[in-house]
């Protein structure tokens, strides 16, 4: 193998030799995870809104007054993970935590009106941004495609694995928050 200067090296360069790692299932998902991450941005106009934090307006949108615990839980997130995601909508007055009127001590999260306006503008952009990420696959390819994964999660599901936001998906979310 040719001597490649750091700089020309592009991310899973095909001049390398990977081993196994091309037969694992999970080499190809985090591949395609990457791939989606950097098209997700590009389509939203915005490096801090991953998708993790989309989810996070999506489902609060679709369930309002949830608790965080809850959220984190739904979502696979660690509590701390979650309290990050709702501050960084809180902040862009997205989302808002409000006392349950069955238990003034619970918050409830909440979509604000504003909330709810970019919420509408990104369920457009992710779905142009799902149609460009699936584009090469026929409808019976992308339906066979999230019959596969929707298995394998629920196979891990049944098998009580967890899957928290790790830590460096904290920290990426804490820098972020800082504004860096």
């Amino acid at each position: 193998m040719a001597r490649q200067s750091d700089t020309e090296i592009a991310l899973f360069d095909p001049s390398f030799d990977y081993g196994q790692l091309p037969s694992l299932t999970g080499f190809h998902l985090r591949r395609a995870s990457l791939a989606d991450f950097s098209a997700f941005s590009d389509e939203t106009g915005d490096r801090s809104i991953t998708p993790l934090r989309y989810s996070v307006l999506e489902v609060v949108g679709a369930n309002p007054g949830l608790q965080q615990v809850q959220l984190a839980a739904i979502l696979g997130l660690s509590k701390p993970a979650a309290t990050l995601a709702v501050d960084f909508w809180e902040a862009r007055d997205c989302l808002a935590r409000r006392r349950m009127p069955e238990d003034g001590r619970v918050r409830g999260v909440h979509l604000t009106d504003h909330g709810q306006g970019v919420l509408a503008q990104l369920r457009r952009q992710v779905a142009r941004h799902d149609a460009a990420l699936t584009a090469s696959l026929s409808d019976f390819e992308l339906e066979t495609l999230h019959k596969a994964l929707r298995k394998i999660i629920e196979s891990s599901a049944t098998e009580g694995q967890k899957t928290p936001a790790d830590e460096s998906d904290m920290a990426n979310m804490q820098r972020a928050a800082r504004g860096g």
